[in-house]
Order: C-alpha cells, then sequence, then structure tokens
C-alpha cells in the first residue's frame, strides 16, 4: 500500500491528498482541472493524465469527488485498469446502493473496494483530524488504515460495503437540522435584543451544544459566508438522503425541510458559499436580518 492514488482536489481533496504526500507516501494525482495537479506536482506527486495511468501507478486509489455520477464514471474506468488485489477507497458522500453496486463490479474484476466518507470541515481536511467512516471488507481496512490515518483522527469501521455509507448519511440527517436549529435560534435571540455571541456561548455550552452552532453561528453573526463545506454539496447530499429514505420507507421531515431551503438558497446563485448561507432564508422568511 505504498503507491497511493487521488482522483479529486477540490475543496476537500486537495488538503487531504497533501496530507498523504507529507507522510512520505509515493502520490499519483488526477483531476479534470490540472490547477490542483501541477499544485501537488510541485510538492513531489506524480501528475498522472489519465485515470489508467492512476491505475497503473497505485496500489490504492482514493476518490474524493462531487457527485455520484462522477465516482461512478471514476470508479468503472478505474476497474478496467487496476490490477487484482488493488483497493479502491470512494471517500465522496454517495448511496450505499450505489457504493454496492461498484463494489460488486469491482469484486468481480479482483478489486477490492471500501466506502471512507468524511465529515469535518477543509480544516479539519487540512490538520488531518477528519472523523472517518468505513465499510467493506475488514482485512482490507485494516491493509488501508495506515493511509487513512494521514488524513483523518477518528476512523471507524462500520461494517460491510455500504456501512460507511451509510454512516455518512446519518450525520448528515443531524448536520442539516442542526444546522437550521442554529438559524432559528439566532433569529429569535436577535429579534429579542439579546447578545448573539453570548448566547451562542452559554447555549453552546449546555444540552443544546452543536458544532453547526458553535463554528457557524458566528459565521452568520459576522456575515462571513466563505465556504468550509458548500451549499451545493449539502445540496446535493440532501438529495441522495431523501431518495434513500424513501426507498427504505422512512420519513425523514425535518431533514426533508431543510432539503427544500437549501434548494431555494442554491437556486439563487449561492451554491458556492459555505452552509452557513442558509441563515439569509430564514431571514427574508422573518422579515429581520440578525446582523
Amino acid at each position: 500500500m505504498d503507491r497511493v492514488g487521488f482522483v479529486g482536489l477540490g475543496l476537500m481533496g486537495k488538503p487531504m491528498a497533501k496530507r498523504v504526500l507529507s507522510h512520505g507516501y509515493g502520490l499519483t494525482v488526477f483531476n479534470r482541472s490540472r490547477g490542483p495537479v501541477e499544485e501537488l506536482a510541485r510538492l513531489g506527486a506524480y501528475p498522472a493524465s489519465s485515470l489508467k495511468e492512476v491505475a497503473e501507478k497505485s496500489d490504492v486509489v482514493i476518490t474524493m469527488l462531487p457527485d455520484e455520477p462522477d465516482v461512478r464514471q471514476v470508479v468503472l474506468s478505474l476497474g478496467e485498469a487496476l490490477g487484482q488485489g488493488s483497493v479502491v477507497v470512494d471517500m465522496s458522500t454517495i448511496s450505499p446502493f450505489t457504493v454496492r453496486e461498484l463494489h460488486d463490479f469491482l469484486s468481480e474484476r479482483g478489486v477490492e473496494m471500501l466506502d471512507a466518507p468524511v465529515s469535518g470541515s477543509t480544516m479539519a481536511a487540512e490538520s488531518g483530524t477528519l472523523t472517518i467512516m468505513v465499510g467493506g471488507s475488514r482485512d482490507v481496512f485494516e491493509r488501508v488504515l495506515p493511509v487513512l490515518r494521514t488524513m483523518g483522527r477518528t476512523i471507524s469501521y462500520m461494517g460491510g460495503a455500504g456501512m460507511g455509507a451509510f454512516t455518512k448519511l446519518c450525520n448528515q440527517v443531524l448536520v442539516s437540522v442542526n444546522l437550521l436549529a442554529t438559524c432559528e435560534a439566532l433569529l429569535l435571540a436577535s429579534k429579542a435584543g439579546l447578545d448573539l455571541g453570548k448566547v451562542i456561548e452559554v447555549v453552546g455550552s449546555g444540552a443544546a451544544g452543536s458544532w453547526q452552532l458553535s463554528n457557524l453561528g458566528p459565521r452568520m453573526v459576522a456575515r462571513d459566508f466563505r465556504p468550509g463545506f458548500k451549499v451545493q454539496h449539502l445540496r446535493k447530499d440532501l438529495r441522495i438522503l431523501r431518495s434513500v429514505a424513501e426507498r427504505m420507507g422512512l420519513p425523514l421531515l425535518g431533514t426533508s425541510l431543510v432539503a427544500e431551503l437549501v434548494k431555494v438558497l442554491d437556486e439563487r446563485g449561492r451554491g458556492l458559499e459555505g452552509t452557513q448561507a442558509l441563515i439569509t432564508v430564514l431571514e427574508e422568511l422573518a422579515g429581520h436580518r440578525i446582523s
């Protein structure tokens, strides 16, 4: 597992790839836009010109891609070129049912697959403190674990193929509903004339505390909508989540509400902003700006 390939050098993928490279692994990188590839090449990575080249130079290939069609296309291409015993580790957020289809496809070709989505911001990606939830073979997980440790602080094996992806969807339920709760709490506090900083500090130290409140609440107050996690990516995750919930017959009411609000925000051209921009939709509905 000394030769690592990395496909997808976006907001999260690029700092994750840098972490792998900084720990001494031979890294081959590929991305649709060449800027991030050239940046990694200057640091010592090999800049591949095709997925086939990534496969030829790697024992394990990590993918960190925006959406399911991208993952499907890349994994199918890698599957035709990877040698037997190689491993694909998809760290994107996709449907667990899609994971299982791709796992079966690769297995028929003697290639292993882990689904290993992550939780954490770009800051966590840069510092190597991501939470990583992994599905697939336990033996393969143990083989790849040293590579995963370059990127994450909490790395948990969750079960067979697709179980990492299921865990990530549970994560996104909590992220989205807590995001809405943060917006509503700050609206109420502002309308009442409270000091928003003190509200975040006080309620954040008790039973109402959440990562969304402590980290995104201050950004909402400061009107700082720079992305740690983009609106368009949350919209995609919630679309997948609703599809999985429908297939499983689950009424995820709070999640569905947030999905509709996030869709509105994205359709207004704010998809590249951070998810904390959701406060602007709630402000408009309330006819009140928090700051």
